[in-house]
């Protein structure tokens, strides 16, 4: 919202002080010196590499027995009807080092679940580390296409679930919100075989018509879209 009604906000309604966009947290402090001296301040500028991997968070619910955990950020599908890359920016992941700090945490803290999050959460792809940096191409599900450019090297959504479905056999893992392009077996197999891994997947189905598909540019048919439906009851009964 910051990045589309910031000149409405700020200059035609005089409705706030301070817009800060999703990337510029960082900011804020500067922001609101400005704001303190009686002018309005804004950032809405988005980042190609901010995942804010370095902040971790502060779970002021001690008693809480779930968390949420943000791995990613922005997506790249660039739906025709969707305005989440034009508001999030681009696909970019925090590095799995910090995710799995973070899961130690909550782990330590007494927590018994925890949700990965994302716009695209299963897009994940780690490339921090030099040695994470292959030539591999990403793979989709079975008749999937991607609309944007092919994916090479980087540590996958199926290699962050292992590794954190390790950090404590007893803490239940759950993810949202997923693409299903990006289902392919591996990932499957990983959530039938762990125990902690819930048998939940929430899988997006904007419409039955190829033709309407076709014109969303979500790279994938309604047969497709059945034959991973299918695909899943058969690995995941």
């Amino acid at each position: 919202m910051a990045e589309r009604l910031k000149t409405e906000l700020l200059e035609r309604e005089k409705l706030v002080d301070v817009i800060a966009g999703p990337d510029s947290y960082r900011d804020l402090p500067r922001l609101l010196t400005v704001a303190d001296g009686g002018h309005q301040a804004s950032n809405v500028l988005l980042s190609l590499e901010e995942t804010y991997a370095d902040i971790m968070p502060i779970h002021r619910t001690p008693q809480s027995h779930s968390a949420f955990i943000s791995i990613m950020r922005g997506c790249d599908n660039m739906c025709s009807y969707c305005i989440v890359p034009f508001t999030r920016g681009r696909e970019r992941s925090r590095p799995v080092s910090s995710i799995l700090e973070e899961v130690r945490m909550l782990s330590d803290q007494g927590v018994k679940e925890v949700t990965l999050l994302g716009q695209n959460v299963n897009s994940y792809r780690d490339v921090s580390e030099e040695q994470f940096c292959g030539s591999d191409v990403t793979k989709l599900s079975r008749g999937f296409n991607t609309v944007y450019r092919s994916k090479r090297g980087g540590l996958r959504f199926s290699d962050l679930l292992d590794r954190v479905s390790r950090v404590d056999p007893a803490m239940r893992i759950r993810f949202t919100s997923p693409h299903p392009k990006d289902f392919p077996d591996e990932v499957l197999h990983l959530i039938s075989e762990r125990r902690n891994i819930c048998k939940q997947i929430h899988l997006p189905a904007q419409s039955g018509s190829n033709q309407v598909l076709k014109a969303m540019r979500r790279g994938y048919s309604r047969e497709a879209y059945l034959d991973l439906v299918s695909n899943i009851k058969r690995i995941i009964p």
